[in-house]
């Protein structure tokens, strides 16, 4: 892959919209140094085209040399920067205002306005980053856990990539001794030579099938995974959520109703960042703000990667029972029974209606903290099944998986047949290199880059 086809000179600020001590504007393109030059007076006549790199201290200047703000510039050349090409950082004030006016005044300069995530889609086309890596960065930037970004940051310094590429390799040692039998059929290839490669084949399936069985693992590492509590008003819904939370985030009162629409909040389980959100008390009401609450707890039910279902120890009833069928009538997820307030009832009775339909039960007490411990643990369990995260090597993207789903199945289809032409074997061992490339960014298509980096953030 060539450098930037366009050629231009692009900017953004970085840092976030706000106050703050320090705000970063980038500029990368071939013009970035000549662009900043124009506007920057340096406090010891410094010429910042003079080395490689470099960090310098002075003004950035508008009409009639007004001085808009003291600053600190990094000076990068190509290739020594993140996007490959030459790239100026300008450290200002915080100040939105001061930022902004920088921005207008290299616009005026001829530089443009960044797209989401061209800087680093910049890195990915000078071969700064391949596409692996690139969406790491995202990953890292968006990681809510310790766990997610210690995951992001293995991937970013290229552990997965090393692993497709040396499927990608092996691969291409096979296809060369068919590809050899193609075009001189009348060489004879050692017999031991086959059975290396179809054991080779057989290795790489079973590799790739271990990558795959990370994939949901992975992707609940980098989104989070959806627990709604739900359940009648009044068991302790919010109480859990508190709880769970070690905060009182909720309002918690003895009058049903009271939570009206639903809260939710990031939890860390051992490094598995949980969105877990408290729903209003489903029941039939005709007050309009209730109601309102009670449809979007459904709505947060749908959407949903795990339900925690409460009852109250002390009065489990038909009234539950029926919310739990239509529960599970309306969806294929996971549910977890939360008999709750076991504190003023140890040894409650669950209708034999409810107790058949769920696999997993707990018993929690808010007020004792009794089995709270117990119910992350289950959670974690429900979430992750019995994998462990100890791997630094996870699938976290749903066109990763594809694409390597794809690229096994094509070397299935060359084991799984006991006699195939050299062509065809050799066809799907292309596809299965097609496949592979499409993870690294080597043979992926244009659209998928434009999806994947109109994700990012503007200025990253």
């Amino acid at each position: 892959m060539g450098c930037n086809s366009r050629g231009d000179t692009i900017t953004a600020i970085c840092t976030p919209p706000g106050v703050g001590a320090v705000g970063i504007i980038r500029v990368s393109g071939t013009e970035a140094i000549h662009i900043v030059s124009t506007l920057f007076r340096s406090r010891t006549e410094q010429d910042i085209f003079k080395k490689k790199w470099g960090m310098y201290s002075g003004d950035i200047v508008g009409e009639n040399n007004q001085v808009i703000d003291d600053v600190i510039l990094l000076i990068m050349k190509s290739p020594h920067s993140y996007t490959g090409e030459d790239v100026v950082e300008i450290h200002a004030h915080g100040n939105m205002f001061i930022l902004r006016t920088i921005v207008e005044l290299l616009l005026k300069g001829g530089a443009r306005v960044a797209e989401p995530g061209e800087f680093t889609k910049r890195a990915f086309l000078n071969g700064k980053l391949d596409l692996v890596q690139a969406e790491a960065v995202l990953d890292q930037i968006l990681a809510k856990t310790r766990k997610s970004l210690e995951l992001s940051r293995s991937t970013l310094e290229g552990h997965l990539s090393s692993k497709i590429y040396e499927y990608s390799n092996h691969i291409k040692t096979i296809l060369a001794y068919v590809e050899a039998v193609i075009d001189f059929p009348e060489d004879e290839i050692p017999p031991e030579l086959w059975t290396q490669s179809i054991r080779s084949l057989k290795q790489i399936v079973q590799e790739m099938e271990r990558l795959l069985s990370t994939s949901e693992c992975g992707k609940i590492l980098r989104e989070g995974a959806i627990v709604t509590i739900a359940g009648k008003p009044n068991v302790g819904k919010s109480s859990l959520f508190n709880a769970l939370l070690r905060d009182n985030r909720a309002i918690v009162s003895p009058y049903p109703g009271t939570t009206r629409d639903h809260l939710e909040e990031y939890l860390s389980l051992e490094g598995v960042p949980v969105r877990l959100i408290d729903t209003a008390g489903l029941r039939e009401v005709t007050e309009h703000v209730e109601k309102e609450g009670i449809e979007r707890a459904w709505k947060a039910i749908s959407n949903s990667y795990l339900i925690l279902f409460v009852v109250e120890a002390t009065d489990i009833n038909d009234e539950d029972v029926q919310l739990f069928t239509s529960i599970k009538d309306n969806t294929e997820k996971p549910i977890l029974l939360v008999v709750n307030k076991i504190d003023l009832n140890s040894h409650p009775k669950i209708p034999h209606q409810l107790h058949e339909k769920v696999k997993e039960v707990v018993h929690t007490s808010v007020i004792t903290s009794s089995g709270l411990n117990e119910l992350e643990n289950m959670l974690l369990k429900s979430l992750l099944g019995e994998q462990e995260i100890s791997e630094d090597i996870i699938l976290s993207h749903e066109h990763q998986k594809n694409s390597l789903l794809k690229a096994k199945n094509c070397i299935l289809r060359v084991l799984g047949k006991s006699e195939l032409s050299a062509e065809l074997v050799a066809f799907e061992l292309r596809e299965a290199l097609q496949s592979l490339g499409e993870i690294t960014g080597e043979t992926a298509p244009d659209e998928l880059l434009d999806i994947i980096f109109s994700s990012f953030c503007i200025g990253k």
